[in-house]
């Protein structure tokens, strides 16, 4: 799929990320969600509106900010 910056997605939020603040999720397509400032979301879904959009030899992954 392709996504592009300002898209709103509904992430489910799998785990906490390296950085203090920032989690992980996964969209149906595979593609890897970092979502800065997600706090203790573990398990919840929330709606991300998407920074970002990255290149990587595992793939494609999105660093998004939670939609407030």
């Amino acid at each position: 799929m392709q996504y592009a910056p300002g898209e709103e997605l509904l992430v489910t939020v799998d785990r906490e990320g390296l950085d203090p603040g920032e989690v992980i999720g996964h969209l149906p397509d595979e593609t890897m969600v970092v979502i800065v400032g997600g706090g203790s979301k573990v398990g919840e879904q929330i709606k991300v509106v998407v920074a970002k959009v990255l290149e990587t030899s595992l793939g494609k992954s999105l660093m998004a900010y939670p939609k407030v």
